[in-house]
């Protein structure tokens, strides 16, 4: 499975889901701990079942299936696209304020 994590699933339509990473909890109670592949970074998971593979949303509580099998949901594993970001087009971010003191950078301006 570490072959994923770091990755994308991009389906076929050129949808791109969230960066894999190894699911390590808490766990929603409606998500199936045994059926877990992985999550992303921003609270879905990925599950495997007879059917093939699902994505959870967390936003919605439901899993669709995106891969009809395991090795297809791999194969679709992928490096997440380059974002470049124009000068001026980035509104605000939030920085860690405990990263940024490691630059110098005062979190509470």
């Amino acid at each position: 499975m570490n072959q994923i994590y770091g990755k994308v699933f991009k389906a076929t339509d050129g949808t791109e889901y969230g960066v894999l990473r190894k699911a390590s909890g808490p766990y929603p109670d409606d998500v199936p701990k045994a059926d877990l592949i992985a999550e992303d970074e921003c609270g879905n998971f990925f599950l495997k079942s007879a059917a093939g593979v699902s994505f959870w949303d967390h936003e919605t509580g439901q899993a669709s299936i995106i891969a009809e099998s395991m090795e297809e949901f791999v194969d679709c594993c992928v490096a997440p696209s380059e974002v470049e970001l124009e000068r001026g087009k980035v509104k605000s971010a939030w920085i860690d304020p405990e990263f940024a003191k490691e630059f110098g950078i005062d979190p509470e301006p």
